[in-house]
């Protein structure tokens, strides 16, 4: 910790490395939600610490590629019908992310948009802890809740994921939480609908708990 560093902003920061080490732990190219399983119900995982996390309408929580432990975890979701293999109505190819920790003080969208505009905060947003291969297109506050549109241009061989993707950090029942929305190079996102899509993301989670 830097000397002197307001304790809140210290203890905000280490939340911040815990929720981003995760998410960056796994490969979200190797851990696309299977096509072979699934339902059309809209599944919830609940921490043994309480929190909840449950996607906005048309996508399930893929347990065997989510996990928990220690106040800390990571949750990936996938659209109920492509899971499902249905036939039928609109597709949701998006895949969507969360991750948590708890602390102490896990702090304010204000302190998560400093954070990022570090070389630090942007590195923890690159697949490859590559400051300069991240650019925060947008970044904005609304109701204490930090939503960034990001561009990552490192490699990602796997699910060749979309540069382009929508993230969330806020604090909610003492946790620090990053919610994420991806798309493949095959079926990218617009503009609009990464926003739309990663609010309806944060507004399902504060309904679920």
């Amino acid at each position: 910790m830097r000397k002197g560093a307001p304790p809140r902003r210290a203890a905000t920061r280490l939340a911040l490395v815990a929720v981003l080490a995760l998410g960056g732990c796994l490969d979200l190219g190797r851990a696309v939600p299977d096509l072979s399983r699934g339902g059309t119900e809209t599944r919830v995982f609940s921490d043994p610490g309480g929190l909840r996390i449950a996607g906005p309408r048309g996508y399930c929580v893929d347990p065997e590629n989510s996990e928990a432990a220690d106040g800390a975890g990571f949750v990936l979701l996938g659209g109920c019908d492509v899971l499902a293999g249905a036939r039928r109505g609109p597709r949701h190819y998006a895949i969507l992310s969360a991750t948590y920790a708890a602390s102490d003080g896990p702090g304010s969208a204000r302190d998560y948009a400093d954070f990022f505009a570090t070389a630090q905060g942007r590195a923890m947003l690159s697949r490859a802890d590559d400051p300069r291969t991240v650019t925060i297109l947008d970044s904005r506050i609304a109701q204490g809740v930090l939503y960034l549109h990001v561009r990552d241009t490192s490699p990602n061989p796997g699910a060749r994921l979309a540069a382009d993707h929508w993230r969330a950090a806020f604090a909610l029942g003492g946790y620090g939480l990053m919610l994420s929305v991806h798309a493949t190079q095959s079926a990218p996102i617009a503009a609009d609908d990464g926003r739309a899509k990663i609010g309806d993301f944060v507004r399902a989670v504060q309904r679920a708990n």
